[in-house]
């Protein structure tokens, strides 16, 4: 039987340049960033990671070259500051804004692996569950006397670290296996559903990633209609029903969607649209209607309909993201006021119009291309994932 006990999360952090000191006892030292790197001041492309505080892809946005002094420790945790967001990161990275480091407490004698990150990483997650997004609600005076619980050798009455490395593999084989069994049938039902059974690049969806288009800017408030979507609280939200009515918040991953919630429909915002998390510039594209948490919260509908088609509208969301992402942040959220001076840049044709083809033949082939590379991915980690356990066997 194992068992449990409560563990400070931080043994120390930093206050406007001041050491704090939490407890001896304390899992994490917690450091601030080497350097925060603006991403419109450097060009991806290069060898070393680049975290942010995003979800997804380990919170990499991309690879770059900076000066190596500002390198953070490889074997930390990356921790998005206002969205809460943990990564473990194997190499030695750069960030963007708001990143904290978390190191292990050297005082437990343990270097940070994978599997053991996983584990801290899967407790943390779990106290800051009750959490809302926002630099404040995890501020690190807020956060660093939390105590997660972790389990305890009985002999030593130390944190075992072999019992999180063993259960996270454990884990992995029990994933594993249960992807093997029915991972075809699986595969084919998923890419019929979603209409991606057809994956194999054509000739056209080539051409359409090899083309390099002249782009135009325009400014978004002259084509779309842009609007603050209504209001509804998180209190208003939890006393309604379960519903198929998208609730979406500004916080990042699954597209958006914190619920599904039966929604009174004078609270219901118009779908087919690009919709901006205010605080956060989390940009999705919405194809159903939806309820929102955030009057800050903004959609935008193309004024020329005919062209709201679900491929358009994510290739609209793309260069809007690329456009706002690194202007806006927390402390500097965007508006329907703000947004008026705004611009995105478009592909354009040999008339000089918004080339829609090209933006709907390019969202396709990209399409294709990902999901290509997904099964790809996935039967090669199960099947390497196999062979270790069939060695292990022998």
């Amino acid at each position: 039987m194992t068992k449990f006990k409560k563990v400070a999360l931080a043994s120390s952090y930093y206050s406007r340049g001041k050491f704090i000191k939490v407890s001896d006892d304390g899992i994490f030292q917690i450091c601030p960033t080497k350097k925060k790197i603006n991403a419109n001041t450097i060009s991806f492309g290069g060898h070393y990671p680049y975290v942010t505080r995003g979800e997804g892809n380990n919170g990499i946005r991309g690879y770059i070259n900076h000066q190596k002094k500002y390198l953070n420790p490889a074997n930390t945790i990356s921790f998005g500051q206002d969205t809460g967001t943990m990564y473990y990161q194997d190499k030695e990275y750069f960030t963007g804004d708001k990143i904290q480091i978390f190191k292990l407490n050297p005082k437990l004698n343990k270097k940070l692996n994978y599997r053991i990150a996983l584990y801290l990483i899967a407790t943390a997650r779990k106290i800051f569950s009750t959490f809302t997004w926002g630099q404040d609600s995890f501020a690190l005076e807020n956060i660093s006397s939390l105590e997660i619980e972790l389990p305890i050798n009985l002999k030593t009455n130390e944190i075992d670290f072999q019992y999180m490395e063993d259960r996270v593999k454990a884990l992995e084989q029990d994933r594993v296996k249960a992807l093997e069994q029915d991972r075809v049938k699986a595969l084919a039902n998923y890419l019929t559903v979603t209409g991606l059974d057809d994956y194999e690049l054509t000739d056209s969806d080539r051409k359409a990633l090899s083309y390099k288009p002249k782009f135009k800017d325009y400014k978004i408030w002259n084509i779309f209609q842009v609007v603050n979507t209504h209001s509804i609280l998180k209190s208003q939200v939890e006393k309604l029903p379960e519903g198929n009515t998208p609730y979406l918040t500004a916080a990042e991953g699954n597209n958006a969607v914190f619920s599904y919630i039966n929604c009174p429909e004078e609270w219901i915002d118009e779908g087919n649209c690009a919709f901006i998390g205010g605080k956060t510039m989390v940009v999705s594209y919405q194809e159903k209607d939806f309820c929102s948490n955030d009057s800050h919260n903004l959609a935008l509908y193309f004024k020329q309909d005919k062209y709201r088609t679900p491929l358009i509208q994510q290739y609209f969301v793309g260069a809007i993201r690329k456009a706002l992402s690194q202007k806006y942040s927390w402390g500097d959220s965007i508006s329907k006021t703000k947004i008026k001076k705004d611009t995105i840049s478009l592909p354009v044709n040999n008339q000089g119009n918004i080339d829609f083809q090209y933006m709907e033949s390019y969202i396709k082939a990209i399409q294709k291309l990902t999901i290509k590379n997904v099964v790809e991915y996935k039967n090669k980690v199960i099947d390497k994932t196999k062979e270790v356990i069939k060695i292990k066997k022998s």
